[in-house]
């Protein structure tokens, strides 16, 4: 299989060489691959907020796809090296898209980060982890953007934008394959074409496949086996002089195996049920842009489907507990309205007054089946233990039998969210001062309608000789409205070669449901039949905390953001970032779980913390005759508390917040020699190194991952239309873990992945 995949990637590259001519000023490689990304003025910024990212009023990440090729990424989730106190792990399936960002961050439920692709914000997390293609900026904001962007973005907002074909000034065609370890394949084709300066195309198509890197001891499979493919289809138009319009369809197929995880005593992947993810996600989009003298309007519209489906054995054990699937069916819609009265990507030099208004709307309608099923083993030592604790404590010497092999749980959900936004900025300029003011106001109606239900067969020894069933179902609607004031409030001056600023804002995370719970709610209200239809009262049968229906609605999370910092560039191609914040957390949304040996989980507004934090990082870009490179290092520190946390058992003001690491340390270097001869025109040399921890795993601070670090290496061969790579990740092989948890008293772990190699060809003609 191995011959097969390197014999297809030696033909792609010789098909490649002696492909046509292509038309006179085609560029090369290393021009398609430039170290700065040149676009139109209007173009300059992908962000609403439409600031130079080395004037702005808080800290931006700009990746081009120089940096995207140093590092391979082909993910959102595998930029985390390149931003500094940014966190996103492979928590073992592309559903888990987990974020961490200057201490805030969440395992389930709702994100800390926006994701904008092409002006298009991604409506759940789980479409995060997607397959980037063609991309030809990210730029990452840190810190609350919510006067902007709204909901879900008080850590930051990621923007992707992709080639528009008019920003082409020629046809352009793309190839690139990849091998690695564990047989990894990654294929990927596109096509552009500025047809007429009125009217262009494109479209691309990408797929993946990897055996895994984590084996099953139970029957030897590996875990996280998968395949992906996709694509975009891309077509602009430009009806006169003012109207830019752009639509596009984006589509993307997944389906893998999943949850890797390794119990904490043995180290070992054991565990007797199938679990993987399947994802399917089709976003079509429509943006339409008017620019005449004085003002701009930008409208974006999108329409998201997705339908996903995971199966997990919830117990992670090779023991018959209990397992878990759940299927999502999405129809989700966005509008954005933007009007301002000039571009704020490039300020006129005598305008001392700018400003935005925009309004914005969305609907987000699941229907979810998230059924859970106990096997024997489970109904015994789950259900049966919990019942028969309180019986014994009246009833010594009898007991509840149930004579069910197995109790599915049935769990159907329709929840619903609807909103809408209206938002202003202000921006003055005296002189050098800079002073923004922006504020929005955000409406979300929030529903629920549930539907769980199960059937049990059961005996009574002391007074029954006979099974009886009992039928248990809780179903009903909840409701709820959020109305969020969003304010903002920078101020900087700006010099030559240097900028100062400092800020004040308010962010905040959407509130919701735990669909995640009703396992545990119904499980409680079956005791509390068998009790009834037995005819006693017991006490201590069921757990009430988790009985309620209630206890499933959490409200938004709110966050005040103080930042201080600036941007320097002390010398022609250096530019030196740093800054201090502070972030005070209110109604934090906490991961918690009820006691012993249960199987819900669910988000609740259980904490209050603040955090402490600073950032540093320095990006060097040269050229001197046949050489150049560039060489950026970044340093991150959060120091993330409680303030108050008590879920029951402890408290636990004052320790860390649990899967946010405390210092996170990255460097890249790379130079590039232009040789300058036919048969090789230029030679790149990368290496990029990282230390991440201490991670905190859990409140009680008793369990962490110490400080790691991670080497990553790569050297390319440059000819004319044609790129040749060879990577390595984790070329020191470090041991180190991404993901803890606790599940029915047993801890699990996710160990990092081990050492990979591969080899990249890519083509442009």
């Amino acid at each position: 299989m191995k011959r097969k995949w390197l014999t297809y990637g030696i033909g792609l590259l010789m098909a490649s060489r002696i492909a046509s001519a292509a038309p006179a000023g085609t560029p090369s490689p290393s021009e398609i691959f430039p170290e700065e990304v040149e676009l139109p003025d209007v173009e300059i910024s992908v962000s609403r907020t439409g600031q130079k990212p080395t004037g702005s009023q808080s800290q931006t990440t700009v990746i081009d796809p120089r940096l995207l090729s140093e590092t391979q990424a082909l993910t959102p989730k595998e930029l985390s090296d390149l931003v500094p106190n940014v966190y996103m792990p492979d928590y073992g399936s592309a559903m888990t898209g987990s974020i961490y960002i200057r201490g805030l961050g969440s395992r389930i439920n709702e994100p800390v980060m926006a994701m904008v692709v092409d002006g298009v914000p991604l409506m759940d997390k789980n479409m995060y982890d997607h397959a980037m293609q063609d991309v030809v900026r990210i730029e990452m904001l840190r810190g609350p953007q919510a006067s902007l962007y709204g909901r879900n973005s008080p850590a930051g907002v990621m923007e992707i934008r992709t080639i528009r074909p008019l920003d082409l000034t020629t046809q352009l065609t793309r190839a690139e394959i990849t091998y690695g370890s564990a047989n990894t394949v990654h294929a990927a084709a596109s096509y552009y074409r500025p047809h007429t300066d009125r009217f262009g195309f494109g479209f691309a198509a990408h797929y993946r496949r990897t055996d895994g890197f984590y084996t099953n001891l139970y029957d030897g499979s590996r875990v996280d086996h998968g395949q992906q493919a996709g694509g975009r289809l891309v077509f602009e138009g430009r009806p006169s002089g003012l109207w830019r319009i752009t639509g596009g369809v984006y589509a993307d197929w997944l389906k893998q195996g999943a949850f890797p995880y390794a119990s904490a005593l043995t180290g070992s992947i054991c565990y007797n049920h199938p679990a993987g993810y399947g994802r399917m996600v089709v976003i079509p989009s429509l943006r339409a842009g008017y620019k005449a003298d004085g003002y701009r309007l930008d409208i974006t519209a999108a329409y998201q489907f997705l339908r996903d489906r995971m199966e997990m054995d919830q117990d992670y054990t090779a023991a018959d507990i209990f397992t878990l699937t759940q299927a999502q069916h999405q129809h989700n819609a966005t509008l954005d309205v933007l009007l301002q009265n000039s571009d704020l990507a490039l300020p006129k030099v005598d305008g001392h007054y700018q400003w935005q208004v925009g309004v914005s709307g969305f609907a987000k309608h699941n229907t979810m089946a998230a059924p859970v099923t106990f096997m024997r083993e489970g109904i015994g030592n789950i259900i049966l233990a919990n019942a028969n604790a309180g019986i014994r404590r009246v009833f010594p010497d009898d007991s509840i039998a149930i004579r069910n092999n197995t109790i599915p749980i049935a769990d159907d959900f329709m929840l619903f969210n609807a909103g809408g936004a209206i938002y202003h900025q202000s921006h003055f300029r005296f002189g050098g001062w800079h002073l923004n003011a922006g504020v929005r106001i955000d409406y979300e109606f929030a529903s629920m309608d549930y539907d769980s239900r199960a059937e049990v067969d059961y005996r009574f020894t002391m007074m029954m000789s006979d099974y009886a069933p009992v039928q248990t179902r809780v179903a009903g609607r909840k409701e709820a409205h959020y109305i969020q004031i969003l304010p903002r409030l920078a101020l900087s001056y700006e010099a030559e070669k240097w900028s100062v600023y400092g800020y004040a804002a308010k962010g905040y995370k959407a509130g919701g449901y735990n669909p995640q719970i009703f396992s545990t709610i119904t499980q409680n209200r079956m005791m509390d039949d068998l009790a009834a239809d037995m005819g006693v009262h017991l006490t201590g049968i069921s757990d009430p905390r988790y009985s309620d229906v209630a206890v499933t609605a959490y409200k938004p999370e709110k966050d005040w953001t103080f930042e201080i910092g600036g941007h320097w560039r002390p010398a022609e191609g250096l530019t030196v970032d740093a800054d201090l914040f502070h972030i005070q957390c209110y109604d934090q949304q906490v991961t918690v779980f009820p006691n012993g040996k249960t199987t819900g989980r669910m988000m609740a507004n259980a904490a209050r913390s603040r955090i402490w934090g600073a950032e540093i990082a320095a990006q060097y870009r040269w050229q001197k005759g046949d050489w150049s490179g560039i060489a950026d290092i970044h340093y991150g520190w959060t120091d993330a508390r409680f303030i108050e946390f008590n879920d029951g058992i402890g408290d636990y003001a004052g320790n860390h917040i649990p899967y946010a690491p405390l210092h996170t340390l990255r460097g890249l270097c790379s130079v590039q020699y232009r040789v300058g001869k036919p048969w090789l025109q230029a030679v790149r040399v990368g290496i990029r190194g990282n230390m991440t921890g201490p991670i905190y795993w859990n409140e009680q601070n008793d369990c962490r991952q110490g400080l790691y670090a991670l080497l990553n290496a790569h050297i390319s061969f440059e000819w004319r239309y044609i790129q040749v790579q060879l990577w390595g990740k984790n070329l020191t092989n470090t041991r180190y873990d991404v993901f803890y948890f606790r599940s029915m008293g047993n801890d699990f772990l996710q160990h990092g992945r081990p050492v990979e190699l591969g080899v990249s060809v890519k083509g442009d003609i």
